[in-house]
């Protein structure tokens, strides 16, 4: 049998490659500090107003019913129960789109849920409209503006503990739709804080996205400068995330 024989960098090459490769992963591992510096300031924010809660959920907000055909999912929009993180960590990617059925729409500003074994506390607040599984629930906020609020109130550990007293099922429990409607919440927040809360929602999206793309530039990048494709020398490592070098 016939073995290609593979070319290694010298070292200083492998030096190189390796320092670019931990400036991607440094940069990784700070937006996600950051993002749970944010996500802990949006759920401080909402806790301000725990001794405040004169209103129920269903007061500031409904559960999106609008359904559409299964075809209308698109990959890069569509969010499955799967595709949202556990632990509030946001939303993948779905590794595949339904074949038959209906489907929910959601817009931007929205804020989905899985309604399976809630205790995973899987919720994404949408930047962008797209379509979601029926296991997923759209919360959308009677007032568009107050929707970083309660993006806030339902990222709380409370309100899953919440859905968790009415959930039904014990292999995979689904939370009681109405019954999470009737949770405590304080019926507005100051606009202060609603202008705080917007802006470390954004910021948070905006770092969710950037480490996407840092993730394919990683994974990108590595077989091409073992190869010598592209020649470490060359790579700006303040300039990483580049469409030109994203696309190679």
């Amino acid at each position: 049998m016939n073995l290609c024989p593979v070319k290694i960098p010298d070292r200083a090459t492998q030096d190189a490659i390796v320092e670019v490769l931990d400036s991607i992963v440094d940069k990784i591992a700070l937006n996600n500090r950051l993002n749970d510096y944010l996500a802990n300031l949006c759920e401080t924010i909402a806790s301000r107003y725990c001794n405040d809660r004169n209103s129920r959920l269903r007061d500031i907000c409904y559960q999106v019913a609008d359904h559409v055909d299964y075809d209308n999912a698109n990959q890069e929009t569509y969010v499955s129960t799967e595709s949202l993180m556990q632990n509030k960590g946001g939303r993948q990617l779905a590794s595949s789109l339904p074949t038959t059925g209906k489907i929910t729409r959601y817009k931007a500003g929205d804020t989905l849920i899985s309604n399976i074994r809630p205790y995973f506390k899987k919720i994404w607040y949408a930047p962008f409209e797209g379509t979601c599984s029926g296991d997923v629930i759209v919360f959308r906020a009677n007032d568009p503006s107050n929707a970083p609020y309660l993006h806030a109130c339902l990222r709380q550990d409370s309100f899953f503990d919440y859905v968790m007293q009415g959930a039904k099922g014990t292999k995979m429990p689904r939370g009681d739709k109405k019954q999470m409607m009737e949770f405590k919440v304080a019926s507005s927040c100051s606009t202060k804080d609603l202008i705080l809360l917007d802006s470390a929602i954004k910021q948070r999206s905006d770092n969710d996205s950037e480490t996407v793309k840092l993730q394919a530039l990683r994974d990108t990048l590595l077989p091409k400068l073992m190869s010598g494709e592209i020649d470490v020398s060359k790579v700006d490592l303040t300039q990483l995330t580049n469409n030109h070098l994203a696309g190679c």
